[in-house]
């Protein structure tokens, strides 16, 4: 006998019947009460929704998606073929992933964005887009459960809970999950044509479904799970008669269910194992040694079970979970009592598998769909994730409708009244998913919600430190000095409190040595910078690996050189060593780091080693040779060698890219003035040319007093002694104590 699939399951056949107009046809009529559900579901879905398109890119991958990825810039050929099959792994498997189509979909998204003003793609569009592909799949999951349903109720109520769920919040307006909303949508799609060939045997659907089962994985990897789910469709679809007979498993009918299944199971394990080898590339696969293996049966358990919690009422949501006692590595009691929860769950499963279709459907939907990410495997810093249970709540959805349409056909006379509850609960998840909403506003939003619910979230703290670090250097520096520091001691605190939860926490020490750095760059506290150089250090101590640390504690070095240059011959050989030294290392560690160039180039300069100060600005700007610094760094090692025409050429150069570069201006300056010494005939004309830049410094650089202490210096040069005492005072005004000598000398006689 073949397997015979029927329409739909349902609990009856009653369905409620509308009171529709005479007027209308029953076409019209049919046609009316199947759609106008999911298109009110849509509208509502997009207006709770349309309150985070005002939301701004975050500091959690955002920022590498769309703000720094080379593979956005450009829409071409080779930036495609880089996608889908780079030799190198940071194009192929950008951000451990293997999704091609994604990026395809940011690069694409991309040549439409608005540019702001700091050169970066605006988020808007970005966060558009992701509530458009959330919409397309809330309407195809309601596709999707009308095929399998009789009763309208069960689609409705699955739409309606998938399209404003708080926990998808994550998944929608999170920028860097586009892929998340993308595989979904084909996911869903997939198993729609899926349906549809077994429903209705034709060849067409099925074909369709396997192309796009491939185009959702090359969205996501964790599209895999749809392989299993198509055998929960069989099982669902599959006459109740057939399945019920004697040892149905060991018969032939069974054995055809695994036929059509046969391309997706390879599929799934050629896109499962590129899908490892793009997170082990990554390390995004955490170290197994953080916890026992035994000890993650408990997490899993644990993460299962909120899951489920969190959808039935989504509070004390967060962007990270972090994992219990992360320095001790224990496991709270209450975490080992959750693993008989999920096994009972388990065995209810095989309990209920022949009893209730749909009670078992829904419950193998969520499992089937959320075992890959329970944490069994360890993956990533944290236990669960919102943004895990994208799809898996359909899975719950199922099991709410049931519970509903239960209460419903077993309380008739309640039903106004159950279905006001069920209006109440859905309106009370809007309001908590446009709340949520509000979280993702911004990076301090997002880090300082998170470390408020789990202290204990170091890499909350690590974010929120660097976000309001970066907005202290993008919006208060050379502008509010009180404002800057203040904001510099804030981010400290908060890396501060990361490394308490955390001692070994390697980006924390960089990053609190970072911002020592700045503080110290800015009172000259050398505190700060002791502090500053001690962390670098520690980060070291914990990751020598860590290039990034070896060129900041190089930089620091590089100070102490130059401190000693007329004082100690000895202790600037010995720092500048230690430096070279750290540079040498960050960039075999790294050489990609192009920056070291600059940085050691104008170590060998303060040096005066000019030579290999040109090599390094030389290898610098053949990759990057519109980076005006680079040029200017580059005249002032000719201006040591003496070759002046070649020093202007590189300073005329920086000032033709960057005309407010304030360091092109003043190197031009001294070279000028170096010239004006060594041609009396020409003295007065480089002495103005030097004035004018000096001038231009001061104009782009108001509140540095040097400046005009050195314009001073070039007036008296030049026989100006009143404009020069006008500087003079002017730099003493603006506390450069070295201009109370000149005034004393030119100024007071």
């Amino acid at each position: 006998m073949k397997g015979k699939y029927v329409r739909g399951t349902t609990l009856g056949n009653k369905v409620g019947n509308s009171v529709i107009s005479s007027t209308i046809s029953k076409a019209d009529e049919g046609f009316i009460k199947r759609y106008l559900p999911i298109v009110l579901i849509i509208i509502l879905t997009a207006f709770v929704y349309s309150f985070s398109l005002n939301n701004e890119a975050t500091n959690w991958d955002d920022d590498k998606y769309i703000g720094d990825n080379p593979l956005l810039k450009t829409f071409d050929k080779e930036t495609v073929s880089k996608m889908f099959f780079s030799d190198d792994p940071n194009e192929k498997y950008f951000m451990g992933n293997y999704h091609p189509l994604t990026m395809l979909s940011l690069n694409m998204n991309y040549q439409i964005a608005e540019i702001g003003a700091n050169g970066k793609a605006l988020p808007y569009t970005f966060i558009f887009i992701n509530i458009i592909l959330h919409l397309m799949s809330v309407f195809l999951v309601y596709l999707v459960f009308s095929q399998l349903f009789n009763k309208r109720l069960y689609p409705i109520v699955i739409a309606l809970l998938f399209g404003i769920h708080t926990l998808h919040v994550e998944s929608v307006t999170w920028i860097a999950e586009r892929k998340d909303v993308l595989y979904t949508m084909f996911y869903f799609l997939s198993l729609l044509c899926y349906i549809l060939y077994k429903k209705r045997q034709k060849v067409t659907f099925y074909i369709l479904s396997l192309i796009i089962f491939i185009i959702s994985a090359l969205s996501k990897g964790q599209a895999v799970s749809l392989t299993i789910t198509l055998f929960l469709v069989d099982y669902f679809l599959l006459d109740d008669s057939l399945f019920n007979q004697e040892k149905f498993f060991m018969k032939k009918d069974f054995w055809k269910l695994w036929i059509d299944k046969i391309p997706f199971f390879i599929i799934s394990i050629v896109f499962g194992l590129i899908s490892v080898k793009a997170q082990a590339a990554s390390t995004a696969l955490a170290e197994t040694d953080q916890y026992e293996a035994y000890q993650r049966i408990a997490f899993g358990s644990n993460g299962f079970l909120q899951y489920i919690l969190r959808f039935i009422l989504p509070i004390k949501l967060s962007c990270l979970y972090p994992y219990p006692d992360i320095l001790n590595r224990t496991v709270p009691v209450l975490f080992w009592l959750t693993v008989p929860i999920f096994i009972s769950v388990i065995l209810l499963f095989f309990f209920m598998y022949k009893k209730n279709k749909i009670f078992t459907f829904g419950l193998a939907f969520f499992i089937v769909n959320i075992a890959l990410l329970l944490q069994f495997i360890p993956v990533g810093s944290a236990m669960y994730a919102d943004r895990y249970s994208y799809i898996p709540s359909v899975g719950l959805s199922v099991l709410f409708a049931y519970i509903l349409d239960l209460l419903i056909d077993k309380y008739k006379k309640y039903t106004p009244i159950l279905y006001g509850v069920f209006g109440v609960y859905c309106l009370l998840l809007c309001v908590m998913t446009v709340n949520r909403e509000k979280v993702w506003q911004n990076s301090r939003t997002l880090w300082s919600d998170c470390v408020e619910k789990y202290p204990e979230a170091v890499i909350g703290w690590n974010n929120l430190g660097s976000y309001i670090n970066m907005m202290a250097d993008s919006t208060l520096k050379n502008k509010d000095d009180r404002e800057y520091l203040k904001n510099k001691k804030l981010a400290i605190d908060c890396f501060t409190s990361g490394i308490k939860y955390k001692p070994d926490y390697t980006h924390a020490f960089y990053n609190r040595g970072l911002a020592e750095n700045d503080i110290f760059e800015l009172t000259s506290d050398t505190i700060y910078e002791k502090s500053a150089l001690d962390d670098f250090s520690k980060a070291l101590t914990y990751d020598l690996n860590f290039a990034p640390a070896f060129q900041s504690r190089a930089g620091i070095y590089d100070l102490y050189s130059e401190r000693f240059t007329n004082i100690n011959k000895d202790s600037c050989a010995f720092y500048f060593s230690l430096a070279l030294n750290d540079f040498n290392h960050a960039l075999d560690l790294n050489p990609n780091l192009y920056d070291i160039y600059v940085n050691r180039g104008v170590a060998y300069g303060k040096y005066g080693d000019f030579n290999h100060s040109i090599e390094d600005f030389n290898t610098y700007l053949a990759k990057f040779p519109n980076n005006a610094s680079a040029y200017s760094n580059r005249g002032l090692a000719y201006n040591g060698l003496k070759l002046y025409d070649s020093a202007l050429v590189d300073y005329n150069r920086a000032i033709e890219l960057d005309s407010l570069n304030e360091g092109a201006h003043f190197n031009r300056a001294i070279t000028f003035k170096t010239l004006s010494d060594n041609d009396s005939k020409r003295k007065m004309e480089f002495l103005e040319a030097a004035t004018k830049d000096i001038s231009k410094c001061i104009e782009i650089n108001p509140k540095n007093g040097y400046f005009n202490y050195m314009r001073g210096i070039y007036k008296i040069n030049a026989n100006n002694r009143e404009g020069a005492c006008e500087d003079f005072h002017a730099a003493k005004e603006k506390n450069y104590a070295k201009a109370q000598n000149l005034i004393d000398q030119f100024c007071n006689k």
